[in-house]
């Protein structure tokens, strides 16, 4: 447990260090200021450089992605999908003009446009291959899945050229950038350096005690908080790989374990263990809600069957408790497969079972219906083992009413009508009142 109570701080150190780191970036703007003026050709010159390497990468980008679109258009068109022919004729002009606008670009690297070239030539020279140059598309008729992976070759061939060409351009950028700059360059870099060294220690202390420090304990706390009101589900954000977050896995891998427990344990509380299905108290959490004054299912009323299989000791003599065991659970499915979506099928216990039927849309009762779908699913057998098996079930069903008490009187009503059914020569249903 968590003491709720808390002491007041004497001190903020949220408040305290952003005070200091405001008066240490006023110093170093105060200081920067001088080389503000020194500083400008530097930048002026990293413009231009990286306006070339827009021009230079950009169209090689763009010519990559166009290819990459047309490339899987074409794994497409020898799969004899459903592809435009003629517009994938024209994309490859469109590519081939690509082409030329990269080329024409003006660069540091005297064999980019060679290169170019050779890798439009080799794109290409694989669209022929493959049969998928020009008009030879148009006569695509077949499925040719053969040539896919020399097409890809071909293809991964010049994305590594166009590759070599981007970095071709970086390479030529950086040259740019360290080029001419001489003594008093290296002053002005060495300046703004410690500066730029300066500010983000500034920013990188500051974000680390509010989101790294402040945020993860709040957090952790929040999450704490949610698991003490019962929300196992709640998880906690992993921003870091840091302590904290070794914190915070460590707390979602208990959370986790203790939602797959409550769940286990949940299930295992309202679930039969040999056929899965709803056990006495899930049943009767489900009739209880039906009496709530709020519930919705009051203005709809359901029926309860009880079922109990005819002569099952001897079964259990015959074949024994696996054998008796392997019926109940192969029964359990029958039942689930003969009623609604809505219904509640749950075993009592032994050879017991019961079935929680809603009324239909126009009020009247489906407990009728069901019990009939019951009774055809036993008309196969089953089979125990080697063994083929018949067996047969009396039932008592009991219509919920207006007039109807509370649970208990329901379930008395339903045992008392299958016990009826039972003395009334088994295998039928008996309904209480009739």
């Amino acid at each position: 447990m968590i003491n709720a109570t808390t002491t007041p701080r004497a001190f903020s150190l949220q408040r305290e260090w952003s005070g200091a780191f405001t008066l240490m970036l006023l110093a170093l703007f105060i200081g920067a200021a001088v080389t503000v003026v020194g500083v400008r050709f530097v930048v002026n010159e990293m413009e231009a450089a990286t306006g070339r390497l827009q021009a230079e990468y950009g169209s090689v980008s763009e010519l990559a992605a166009a290819l990459e679109t047309h490339e899987q258009l074409g794994y497409q068109l020898l799969a004899l999908a459903p592809v435009h022919r003629a517009a994938f004729v024209l994309e490859q002009q469109d590519i081939e003009l690509l082409f030329l606008a990269a080329s024409a670009v003006r660069a540091e690297d005297e064999g980019r446009s060679d290169a170019l070239s050779a890798a439009r030539q080799e794109w290409q020279a694989g669209l022929e291959k493959a049969g998928l140059w020009g008009d030879d598309v148009l006569g695509l008729a077949e499925i040719n899945l053969a040539d896919a992976p020399a097409f890809a070759a071909a293809s991964s061939n010049v994305r590594k050229q166009l590759s070599a060409v981007q970095q071709s351009s970086l390479q030529a950028l950086n040259n740019g950038l360290v080029d001419t700059r001489e003594l008093e360059g290296l002053l002005v870099v060495g300046r703004f350096g410690l500066f730029v060294a300066a500010i983000g220690a500034t920013l990188y202390f500051r974000r680390r005690m509010v989101k790294d420090l402040m945020r993860p304990v709040n957090s952790l706390r929040r999450g704490v908080l949610k698991l003490q009101s019962g929300d196992y589900s709640h998880r906690l954000d992993v921003a870091r790989r840091d302590e904290l977050g070794e914190v915070a896995v460590a707390f979602n891998g208990m959370a986790a374990a203790l939602q797959d427990s409550h769940k286990a344990l949940t299930y295992r509380a309202t679930h039969d263990d040999l056929t899965g299905l709803a056990n006495r108290a899930a049943l009767a959490e489900r009739l209880l809600a039906s009496f709530e004054p709020d519930s919705d299912r009051r203005t709809r009323h359901e029926g309860l069957l009880f079922i109990d299989i005819d002569d099952f000791k001897d079964v259990n003599d015959s074949l024994g408790h696996e054998g008796g065991d392997a019926l109940l659970a192969q029964l359990a499915e029958r039942l689930r497969a003969s009623v609604r979506s809505h219904d509640l099928v749950a075993r009592l216990g032994g050879d017991e079972f019961a079935v929680v039927v809603l009324d239909n849309d126009d009020g009247t009762p489906a407990t009728g219906p069901v019990a009939e779908r019951i009774y055809e699913a036993l008309s196969e057998p089953f089979m125990i083992g080697d063994r083929s098996l018949r067996v047969s079930l009396s039932m008592g069903v009991a219509q919920r009413t207006a007039d109807t008490a509370d649970v208990t009187e329901l379930l008395r009503q339903a045992d008392s009508a299958m016990y009826r059914a039972k003395h009334s020569g088994k295998a039928r249903y008996e309904v209480h009142g009739s």
